[in-house]
């Protein structure tokens, strides 16, 4: 393993990568190389590498990007390889793809990797950081790479603490990093429905917010929630209360005023709403990581209902 990794070979790996992809095409159409934005992902670990593949696969048909995958061990050393991603869209005969870069590195390195990544980032393009997994709440180590990059993905539910997950990216905000987190993400379906009922009058003259979750302590998007509500309801009571054992989530709702609204999730896929002695069932989108992602890579700019949220 080399000590030193120069992104001139890297770059040149990247070359030969596509003069192979333009040889072997099976199809009259050959390949077209789509690159849309770099996307600059941290892994936890070689088996977080392995399920990242599949994600990255799915994400580059809507996002097509200059993927550089950060393999992060505790041991020192450095190494790199290069790798696509295709696929062909039905009923065409062209192959579609995007390339990659694997970069094997320890934590303690990553002020060599910053200055590695520099000229692989593609110029003129949007550059993100999504960081998977807890150490970026508990450890410094990603400063090196904030320069790098216009937007910084995280997600606060993998954290042993959310609210110090939450205070770690207001941190960052006020430093001026704009920051997107998956667990605020995920309330996009919920925050929609509320809406809805606000505007067909369904939930009117509204006192007080009880929001239960479970687990051993409130789920970050339980948290955001909340704060989101008192936001919306400035003058109702916004209270957070245990619903239960299990993981952390957010259970259930109920909106009290001129009349008594209850919002449950009695599987994953669904929410119902009681409300004047009837119930509403509504569709929710499951959201898997390769749809929260795909969500955040759409909004490169700030969200100011998020920020408001962090204040």
């Amino acid at each position: 393993m080399p000590a030193i990794l120069e992104p001139e070979k890297i770059l040149k790996d990247l070359r030969n990568l596509w003069s192979d992809l333009g040889r072997n095409a099976e199809t009259s159409g050959g390949v077209l190389r789509a690159c849309g934005m770099t996307l600059v992902v941290a892994a936890e670990s070689d088996a977080d590498c392995q399920d990242l593949r599949h994600t990255l696969g799915v994400l580059m048909h809507d996002h097509p990007a200059r993927a550089i995958v950060l393999q992060l061990n505790e041991k020192p050393g450095l190494d790199a390889n290069v790798f696509s991603q295709c696929w062909m869209p039905f009923g065409k005969h062209q192959q579609i793809c995007a390339e990659g870069i694997e970069i094997k590195a320890g934590v303690t390195e990553l002020s060599h990797v910053a200055q590695l990544l520099l000229p692989l980032i593609v110029s003129d393009l949007p550059a993100v950081l999504w960081c998977r997994g807890a150490r970026v709440f508990t450890e410094n180590a990603f400063t090196p790479l904030l320069p790098l990059v216009q937007k910084m993905i995280v997600d606060s539910t993998t954290a042993p603490d959310p609210k110090a997950a939450i205070a770690a990216i207001r941190e960052l905000r006020k430093q001026g990093r704009l920051v997107a987190d998956l667990a605020w993400t995920k309330l996009t379906g919920l925050r929609e429905l509320m809406a809805s009922l606000f505007d067909e009058g369904l939930a009117t003259g509204i006192k007080s917010a009880q929001i239960f979750y479970g687990g051993d302590m409130p789920s970050p998007s339980s948290l955001y929630f909340a704060a989101w509500m008192e936001r919306v309801l400035p003058d109702a009571h916004v209270e957070l209360k245990l619903g239960g054992e299990g993981t952390r989530s957010l259970r259930s709702i109920v909106l009290s005023g001129e009349a008594e609204v209850t919002i449950t999730r009695p599987d994953k896929a669904t929410l119902e709403v009681h409300a004047g002695g009837r119930v509403r069932r509504s569709k929710m989108v499951v959201f898997s990581e390769e749809v929260l992602m795909s969500e955040e890579l759409s909004i490169l700019g700030p969200d100011p209902v998020f920020d408001k949220v962090l204040e």
